[in-house]
């Protein structure tokens, strides 16, 4: 049976108009609802803040660690090529004088020069540098030798951040394979703990033993390195 066409078009123009008020209306979140939403975007943007700050931070420490100790590496090694060359160029003892946190003496170069080369810790307890001192001569081929009367060259600041700026240096009048590890202190952190007969005069002196420890900051795991040069300069 087919219904009449007004019927539809009544009961369409019906259903429109009980809709128009739910399309026209403009209801959005509530004010507790906004105010959850605040609270829990401030929540999650402090902990994502927080987080992110902590890895930075962390970064920062690890890579100034990884230059330090780059640093203290390249400096021993500079110190052992320096130690093991001392020598005045005849029978004069090179070493010039010695303690726990300097040390100074004799090395020649590879254009015939002489140098006076000092090492030492310097700084405040703040913090800690190792320095080194270079006064080359002024003429090459063999003493005498001027202008190395005293330590007048360029400072340089190898590293920082010591944490034992008393006790970097320490000598022995044996070489390294006559020398031992200290029962007194096994379970130090240290590298290298040498027992060893410290030299009465820089004549005796036959070995230098570097040892320090670094930390990039105070809060940072404090690192220890440590190197052994041997003299080959001998009176004979």
């Amino acid at each position: 049976m087919l219904r009449p066409l007004g019927d539809g078009l009544m009961s369409g123009m019906s259903t429109f108009c009980r809709r128009w008020p739910a399309i026209g209306r403009e209801d959005g979140f509530t004010l507790i609802e906004l105010l959850v939403v605040i609270v829990l975007v401030g929540i999650t943007s402090a902990m994502f803040a927080a987080t992110l700050s902590a890895v930075v931070n962390r970064s920062m420490v690890v890579q100034d660690q990884n230059i330090l100790q780059t640093s203290v590496r390249a400096t021993l090694n500079q110190l052992v090529s320096d130690a093991r060359d001392a020598s005045y160029g005849d029978t004069t003892v090179p070493i010039i004088s010695y303690t726990s946190n300097s040390i100074s003496f004799y090395s020649p170069d590879r254009l015939q020069h002489m140098r006076r080369i000092k090492y030492w810790v310097d700084g405040t307890s703040a913090d800690w540098f190792l320095k080194r001192q270079v006064t080359t001569s002024t003429n090459t081929g063999g003493p005498p030798w001027n202008g190395i009367g005293s330590d007048t060259g360029p400072i340089e600041t190898l590293f920082d951040s010591i944490q034992n700026p008393t006790t970097i240096f320490q000598y022995c009048t044996s070489t390294p394979r006559d020398m031992a590890l200290s029962p007194t202190n096994p379970t130090s952190p240290q590298l290298i703990t040498w027992q060893c007969t410290a030299p009465a005069t820089a004549a005796n002196l036959k070995t230098v033993v570097a040892q320090v420890g670094v930390a990039s900051n105070p809060s940072s795991t404090t690192y220890y390195y440590g190197a052994v040069a041997t003299l080959r300069w001998n009176a004979s």
